[in-house]
């Protein structure tokens, strides 16, 4: 009977944190999302202002843009050309980052509608397991009752912190693609077809690892970090905008991949230090998960 009622005490404090997270998560997504709606807008301004055959541009294929915009290597050159290139790649990524966040605002609320009752069901169920032990022992029970929130409390940002090194697997795993397809991309003897459909195949990938890295950042947003570590992911706002300019100053100055390559890696290198610290905070929290575990386990066998 006491491991049901600890197994459906877990479930439901796991349910009630759960809420409380996906609260926030998708506050900073709709704020994500109007953000990127601002921006898409006032690209979309500037775009119409500069030119107004950019905007009636089908593709969002990256080489189609670059001769497009760019044309000849006399006029790669024409810094507002530049200028406009970036704003029509900003401009592509944008739109699509809009269509992912409101799909995942709709995931989340349908995640949220499934967590209505966890309150209410979780002080039911601890109040039940410790009248038991309240008719004996007031102070024990208070106590116990503090240990078990506290251990659940663990448990549900071990799930976070979980969640958290989802997402930044998904992160490496597009820079990893994006890396490795500028490498390809700066390789010798490749014809121009073959250099540009991996420079293209680049593009792709960043635009993907832009999006996995924003909900990188809003999964950590909610992590309680008790080793006392900070994860830095300021970088993670400015990676579209370093590689994207790495890559223009590549394509206009030297025909390499160079700047924008370093960019990338720069990126990698932030995301292998922020998993590592995570990965750091769930031992130490399934360690002290341990320690309270036989605490409670020692009031409750005095008791």
């Amino acid at each position: 009977m006491q491991n049901d009622y600890n197994e459906k005490i877990s479930h439901a404090k796991k349910c009630m944190q759960k809420k409380s997270k996906l609260e926030v998560l998708l506050k900073e997504t709709e704020q994500d999302m109007i953000r990127e709606k601002l921006l898409l807008n006032k690209l979309s301004e500037e775009l119409q202002k500069e030119n107004e055959d950019v905007l009636k541009l089908k593709s969002s294929n990256i080489t189609s843009l670059f001769y497009t915009i760019l044309g000849t290597k006399e006029e790669r050159l024409n810094k507002e050309k530049q200028e406009l290139l970036k704003a029509r790649l900003k401009y592509n990524q944008c739109k699509n980052n809009v269509k992912f966040l409101a799909v995942e605002s709709k995931k989340i609320v349908d995640e949220l509608n499934q967590t209505e009752v966890c309150e209410t069901e979780y002080e039911d169920l601890l109040n039940k397991k410790l009248k038991v032990i309240q008719h004996e022992d007031r102070v024990a029970s208070e106590e116990l009752k503090q240990l078990i929130n506290r251990k659940e409390g663990m448990k549900v940002n071990i799930l976070e912190i979980d969640e958290a090194i989802t997402a930044g697997e998904e992160a490496l795993e597009a820079v990893e693609n994006t890396i490795k397809e500028l490498e390809s991309a700066d390789g010798w003897g490749l014809s121009d077809d073959v250099k540009y459909g991996h420079v293209d195949e680049a593009g792709r990938y960043a635009e993907e690892a832009s999006r996995t890295l924003g909900k990188l950042k809003r999964e950590m947003s909610d992590i309680k970090m008790i080793t006392g570590t900070e994860i830095a992911v300021g970088t993670f706002d400015t990676f579209s905008d370093y590689f994207y300019d790495g890559l223009i100053f590549d394509w206009v100055v030297q025909s390499e991949i160079g700047k924008s390559l370093d960019a990338v890696k720069n990126t990698k290198n932030q995301i292998d230090k922020a998993m590592s610290k995570l990965y750091e905070e769930k031992v130490t929290e399934e360690f002290m998960i341990r320690q309270l575990e036989d605490q409670i386990n020692n009031i409750i066998e005095e008791a």
